[in-house]
C-alpha cells in the first residue's frame, strides 16, 4: 500500500506541471471579437492582393493561429484543392495554400448567412488562392505552378464551382474513410501536410 502512494505523487506532479507548463494559447479562449474579424478580414483581402509585402508573413500568422484559437470560426480545408501539394514546400506554394483558410474564414465572416454553405465557403478559398497565386506571379514569375494555372483556367472557363464540388465529395470521402493527411481541421491537432505548410 506504501509503495502505490509513493508511485501516484511523482505522477500527480508530472501531470500538474504539465498543465502549468501548456502555453496560454492552448486553453480555451472565448468567441471572436469584432475588431479581431475586422482585422482577419482586412488581412486577408491584404494577402490576396500583395502577398509578399514585408508584413506578409507575420499578418498571415497572426490569423492563422486566430483561427486555429477561436472557438466561433471554424475552417475546414482540404488540400487536395492543390492537386499534390510540393513537399517540401517550394517557390510560394504555403502562401498560396494557406490562403485558401485565410480566405474562406474572411467569406464566413464577411457573409454569415452563408457561414454554413461549405460549398461557397470553399469556393472563396479557393478563388482567394488563386488571386494570391496571380499577384505573386506579377512579383515573382518563377512561382509559376502548373496545377494552379489549371485552376486559372478553369475559373475562366466557368468550370471552377464544379471541381470544387467533385473535390469537396472526394475530401469527405476520404475523411469518412480515414484521417487523411491533406486535410487540415483549424481547431484540431494540425495534420502533417498542415504541419509542412506552417
Amino acid at each position: 500500500m506504501k509503495q502505490r502512494s509513493v508511485r501516484t505523487i511523482p505522477i500527480l506532479l508530472i501531470f500538474v506541471a504539465w498543465c502549468s507548463a501548456r502555453p496560454a494559447g492552448a486553453q480555451q479562449r472565448g468567441p471572436s471579437t469584432a475588431e479581431e474579424r475586422s482585422r482577419a478580414v482586412k488581412i486577408s483581402h491584404g494577402l490576396e492582393d500583395d502577398p509578399l509585402a514585408r508584413d506578409a508573413k507575420d499578418n498571415r500568422d497572426w490569423v492563422l493561429k486566430w483561427i486555429e484559437d477561436i472557438p466561433d470560426i471554424t475552417v475546414n480545408v482540404c488540400f487536395d484543392f492543390f492537386g499534390k501539394l510540393p513537399n517540401p514546400p517550394r517557390g510560394h506554394s504555403k502562401e498560396i495554400a494557406t490562403q485558401m483558410i485565410i480566405s474562406s474564414a474572411a467569406f464566413m465572416i464577411e457573409h454569415p448567412d452563408k457561414a454554413k454553405d461549405e460549398q461557397a465557403i470553399a469556393l472563396a478559398g479557393l478563388l482567394g488562392s488563386l488571386k494570391t497565386y496571380q499577384a505573386i506571379l506579377k512579383q515573382d514569375a518563377s512561382s509559376r505552378w502548373p496545377y494552379m494555372d489549371k485552376l486559372v483556367q478553369m475559373r475562366a472557363d466557368g468550370k471552377l464551382d464544379d471541381y470544387v464540388g467533385d473535390t469537396r465529395r472526394k475530401c469527405a470521402h476520404e475523411n469518412d474513410q480515414d484521417d487523411d493527411p491533406d486535410t487540415m481541421h483549424a481547431r484540431l491537432a494540425p495534420a502533417p501536410a498542415w504541419n509542412s505548410l506552417r
